[in-house]
């Protein structure tokens, strides 16, 4: 008999006394028949099968049942050491409790545990600002968490409720703003409940239409030698003025000069590429008596903000950098604009500072000079400075 050890008798068979021979009759072996074999232990024949039982498994589920505000408490159910059986390995009966418990954990917690009121807000957002424009900006925000479930979010502008988010949006565009105006925003992370947490405030301030940026640096480099080519081709130039100074290349009758700008404005306001851009600059003396072309060249590489320009920094520029010029009528003194092509505009919202030179033509040109009649560039704020102008 599997499993015991003992040997069933299905069927009784007749024998003969006399010489213990078969006499054809069979008959069903029967508790209820006088000649009923019961079983006999037989190990030989039925060798007793190997049973194995489950070790103890638990799983913990929360009530779900409740209603929207309410917070369903855990709950665990308990699969005892051996209610569970098998034939092959623990293993096995262990998958057999395992596989109850999950069909049973989550029916059992909704019957036995009970629904709290949720009184824990969502965790606070971290609010953060992006492609700000004179008229619009963009708000970000990092996904709160809960408890239970979260709702959505409240975007807030000045303090009032502006509009909604569901829960699953984590930025809003924010449009309809006045150009060069402070704002302030929050948002607010709600749950099913009613708890909400606030985010950090971040007050923003819109571009303008018009976004002037003077030059943070402003040098004139000049280079004297007794020839053109010693002049103009040296690797270094001889000074660095910082003021008002003459921009171009002159000649007298001792000496040559090449006098070269360099300047570097800081962009990291500019977080949108702007529409156009121009360079502006102007003239504090101008009685040259002729119309005079000036070129605006791009630099090779980019000194940072926080570093002095080198002599050797007024030879980063070649024909490869060259972006624009402009034609500065006789004697003016007003100021003359460059317009940056839309690659330069890229550069712009690079978050690196933006680097560039004013060469007068005959520099550009390598053009021998035949007088020092040049005008005085103007650098100062009291005289007017180089800056950016962006147009968005």
């Amino acid at each position: 008999m599997e499993n015991t050890g003992y040997m069933s008798f299905a069927f009784l068979e007749k024998y003969y006394t006399d010489d213990n021979t078969p006499t054809g009759e069979i008959k069903p072996n029967v508790t209820t028949d006088p000649d009923y074999l019961a079983p006999s232990l037989n190990t030989t024949i039925c060798p007793p099968a190997v049973r194995y039982y489950n070790t103890q498994q638990t799983k913990t589920v929360a009530k779900n049942n409740c209603f929207a505000g309410e917070t369903g408490t855990e709950v665990e159910l308990i699969a005892y050491a051996n209610q569970f059986v098998s034939s092959e390995s623990i293993i096995d009966a262990n998958n057999q409790a395992i596989v109850w418990l999950e069909n049973n954990a989550q029916i059992y917690a909704n019957n036995l545990g009970t629904c709290i009121a949720d009184s824990t807000p969502p965790t606070s957002p971290v609010l953060s600002v992006s492609s700000i424009t004179p008229d619009s900006l963009l708000l970000s925000w990092t996904a709160s968490t809960d408890n239970g479930i979260v709702a959505g979010y409240d975007i807030y502008k000045n303090g009032v409720l502006l509009s909604s988010a569901s829960a699953d949006l984590l930025s809003y565009t924010i449009t309809g703003l006045s150009g060069s105006t402070a704002y302030d925003f929050y948002i607010k992370a709600k749950d099913a409940s009613g708890n909400s947490s606030d985010s950090n405030v971040l007050t923003v301030t819109t571009l303008p239409s018009v976004l002037s940026l003077a030059a943070v640096k402003s040098v004139i480099f000049e280079k004297r030698a007794t020839s053109w080519s010693e002049s103009r081709d040296a690797p270094a130039a001889d000074l660095q003025h910082i003021d008002n100074t003459f921009i171009g290349a002159g000649a007298d009758s001792l000496l040559y000069y090449v006098n070269r700008y360099r300047g570097i404005i800081d962009t990291s306001s500019i977080t949108i590429k702007p529409k156009s851009a121009q360079i502006k600059f102007k003239f504090a003396e101008n009685t040259v008596g002729n119309a005079l072309t000036f070129n605006l060249f791009a630099a090779n590489i980019l000194i940072p903000l926080n570093q002095a320009f080198q002599l050797q920094d007024w030879n980063d520029w070649d024909s490869t950098t060259f972006i624009n010029s402009v034609s500065v009528p006789i004697n003016s003194t007003a100021y003359n604009e460059i317009n940056l092509t839309p690659s330069q505009l890229d550069l712009l919202v690079s978050g690196q500072s933006y680097n560039f030179f004013l060469i007068s033509n005959g520099d550009k040109d390598s053009s021998t000079p035949g007088s020092n009649n040049r005008p005085v560039l103007s650098i100062t704020a009291e005289t007017g400075e180089i800056y950016l102008e962006c147009k968005f």
